[in-house]
C-alpha cells in the first residue's frame, strides 16, 4: 500500500497547479518559476475536480528487464475532490498490470473505494470477497471485505506519525502547498509552447514535503516493509532511506491546456536507489555467507526501478463528490496494529 498511497498523494499537485497557471505570461520580466509561483496563489480558489492516475514501471535487474508503459485509458485510480470531502477508487488489478505486466483475468474489478473527510476515512473493500472465496484461509488483515471507517481524530491524537501513514493520500492544505511546491523545484524550464509544458526537478524528499508528507514518517513506514526481508535494523534502515530521499532525483512535468490550466502532471523517480543503497550498507546480509552476500550486492547494484505516474486533471465546478456508504464498523485499532512501526 505504501506506493499507491504515495502515488495518490501526487494528485494534490493537480489542485495546487489549477485555476490560472498561465497568469502573467505577458510579463517577460517574470521568471518561469516565478510565473508558476504567482499562478499558484489562486489555487485555494479551486472548487471541485476529477482526477485519474495512471502508472508504469521499468524494472531492470541482473540483465533482465520488465517494462510496462502508461495506459492513459486504464487508470490505476480515479477520484473526485471538493473542499468538503474526497473520493478515490483504486483498481488493484490495473495496478498489477501497470507495474508488473500481468492481469487477473478472472475478475473484472479487484480494488477498493475510499472517502475522506476531516474526521474519518470510509473504506469499501467488498470486492476483496473474491479473494476470500478463492482462498478461505487468506488473511487480509484490515483490508478484509466490508465497509468500515478509520477515526482520524483518534489516530492523530494517539500518533501524528501514524496519521501521516494512514491518511497520506488525502489532499493537504492548498495554501501551504502553493508555497511548498514551487519552493521544492531546484530547476524549472519551459520545454514546449504547444501544449505549454514545464519540466522541473527536485529530490524525493523535496517532493514528499511539497505534497504535504513527512519524509521521516514515510521512510520509517518503508523501512518497516523492508526490515524483515533484509534482516536490517529498523532505525538504521529508516535513516538510510531518508538519506536516499534527500539526494534521489525526481522529475516533474507540468502540461497546461489551452486556457493555461493544468492538464497533466507527470512524476518520474528511480525507487531502486533505496535497495541499491541498502545493499551497500554495512548491515546488509548479516545472515548470509560472504559469498552469498557479495552475490546479493552485485544483483542489487544492477537494480533500476523507474516508476512513472501520470495524473490527468479535469475541473468540474458543478461536480459532486459521492457520499460514503453508511457504516458503524470501526477498524481504527486494526489499522494502528497494521502499521505499528509508522507510529
Amino acid at each position: 500500500m505504501y506506493w499507491i498511497r504515495r502515488s495518490l498523494a501526487v494528485v494534490v499537485a493537480v489542485a495546487l497547479l489549477a485555476a490560472g497557471c498561465g497568469r502573467g505570461t505577458d510579463d517577460t520580466g517574470v521568471t518561469t518559476i516565478g510565473l508558476l509561483s504567482a499562478a499558484l496563489a489562486d489555487t485555494a480558489e479551486a472548487s471541485s475536480y476529477r482526477v485519474s492516475l495512471a502508472a508504469g514501471m521499468k524494472l531492470s535487474i541482473a540483465g533482465e528487464e520488465l517494462s510496462t508503459g502508461i495506459d492513459e485509458n486504464n487508470p490505476v485510480a480515479v477520484g473526485e475532490v471538493s473542499s468538503e470531502r474526497e473520493y478515490f477508487r483504486i483498481d488493484i488489478s490495473t495496478l498489477l498490470e501497470s507495474l508488473f505486466g500481468f492481469s487477473i483475468d478472472d475478475w473484472d474489478y479487484l480494488g477498493f473505494e475510499m472517502w475522506f473527510d476531516p474526521e474519518r476515512i470510509v473504506i469499501d473493500t467488498s470486492a476483496f470477497q473474491q479473494l476470500v472465496d478463492a482462498d478461505p484461509d487468506v488473511d487480509l488483515g484490515p483490508f478484509a471485505p466490508g465497509v468500515f471507517f478509520i477515526d482520524l481524530t483518534a489516530i492523530e491524537a494517539d500518533s501524528p506519525e501514524l496519521m501521516n501513514a494512514v491518511a497520506g493520500s488525502s489532499t493537504p492544505d492548498l495554501r501551504e502547498m502553493a508555497a511548498s511546491l514551487p519552493a521544492a523545484l531546484t530547476t524549472i524550464e519551459q520545454t514546449s509552447t504547444d501544449p505549454p509544458t514545464f519540466v522541473g526537478t527536485t529530490t524525493s524528499a523535496g517532493l514528499i514535503e511539497a505534497l504535504g508528507g513527512d519524509v521521516e514518517a514515510d521512510a520509517r513506514c518503508e523501512a518497516a516493509a523492508l526490515e524483515m526481508e533484509f534482516s536490517a535494523d529498523l532505525d538504521e534502515l529508516a535513516e538510510l532511506i531518508v538519506e536516499v530521499y534527500e539526494t534521489n532525483p525526481a522529475e516533474v512535468v507540468i502540461e497546461l491546456d489551452e486556457q493555461g490550466l493544468l492538464s497533466v502532471l507527470w512524476i518520474r523517480e528511480d525507487y531502486g536507489a533505496v535497495l541499491r543503497s541498502l545493499a551497500e550498507s554495512e548491515g546488509f546480509g548479516t545472515d548470509l555467507s560472504e559469498e552469498e552476500r557479495q552475490e546479493a550486492v552485485e544483483v542489487f547494484e544492477s537494480l533500476e526501478m523507474i516508476l512513472a505516474t501520470r495524473i490527468a486533471y479535469e475541473p468540474d465546478a458543478d461536480g459532486e463528490v459521492p457520499m460514503p456508504p453508511p457504516t458503524t464498523e470501526d477498524r481504527t485499532k486494526e489499522w494502528h496494529e497494521f502499521l505499528p512501526e509508522c507510529s
